[in-house]
Formats: structure tokens, C-alpha cells, sequence
């Protein structure tokens, strides 16, 4: 994973209404590079009380060297987030990427167990074909007894 550069997340807003806050990797006038792109969501309580959270941008998008590529003409505003935001992004990012560092190393796990199943599944099958191919021969393991008349 690569270290997450807080000087260069911004904050977005975007001409859907959304808020994003993403790290901004390159910028031209036909795209904006973002990495680890957040969205703002914001639940209103009954009591009037906001309540803010992140959840990713795009569906699926927690890997954090996944990119995503968005036109300026989407872009209606941006700002450097205020430090209480930054550091709740921070967290969620650290979040995410730890969940995502879970699910690698078991997906890795699977695969070793499913790898060592085969090769004892090969290993097994090649012993049953060599003892077979023994059995079928010329009865060279045929043990002789003495015989009583």
C-alpha cells in the first residue's frame, strides 16, 4: 500500500451536489487523477442533529491503488478540508485499507490451502496409478506360499 500524502487531499464539491475528498494525483484540463476517493454522506436525526460519515466513492473502490479519472467540468469546488475532517478521512482510509489488508492475506490463505490440497490430491493419485499398474503386471508382487497335498 502506499502512504497516503495528506497535502494532497481536497475537498470537492462536486455538480451533482456530492462532496468527495480524495488525494488528487494529476490534474490537467481534460482529467483529475483522484486516489482514495471518499464521499461525504450526512444523515439528519429527527432532533436536527447531523451526522457525517465516509463511504467510498464508487462501489468497490477500496483498494488504495485504484484510481479514478473524473472531468473537471464535474468539479464545482475545491478547498483543503478543515482538520477535524481530515483527520476523520484519515481514519476511515486506515480503515478501509486494514479491512482490505484482512480480506488479501485470507484470499492468499485460501489459495496456499487450495494449492496443497491439489498437489496431496496429485501426489494421492499418482500412488494409486503406480500401485495398480504393480497390481497388473508381470505378478511381481505376488507371494509365494507353500503348497500341502
Amino acid at each position: 500500500m502506499s502512504e497516503l500524502d495528506l497535502y494532497s487531499v481536497k475537498h470537492l464539491k462536486l455538480s451533482t451536489g456530492e462532496e468527495v475528498l480524495a488525494e488528487i494525483i494529476e490534474e490537467d484540463s481534460f482529467d483529475v487523477v483522484l486516489r482514495r476517493a471518499l464521499k461525504l454522506h450526512t444523515e439528519i436525526a429527527k432532533d436536527g442533529t447531523r451526522y457525517h460519515s465516509f463511504r467510498t466513492f464508487m462501489t468497490y473502490m477500496d483498494d488504495p491503488e485504484t484510481f479514478v479519472i473524473l472531468k473537471p467540468q464535474a468539479i464545482v469546488a475545491v478547498t483543503f478540508p478543515v482538520p477535524q475532517m481530515l483527520q476523520q478521512y484519515k481514519l476511515s482510509i486506515n480503515e478501509i485499507e486494514l479491512g482490505n489488508t484482512d480480506y488479501q492475506a485470507q484470499k492468499e490463505a485460501a489459495r496456499v490451502a487450495h494449492s496443497m490440497l491439489d498437489e496431496l490430491m496429485n501426489k494421492m493419485s499418482d500412488e494409486d496409478n503406480r500401485e495398480s499398474d504393480d497390481n497388473d503386471s508381470d505378478g511381481g508382487n505376488i507371494i509365494p506360499f507353500p503348497t500341502f497335498h
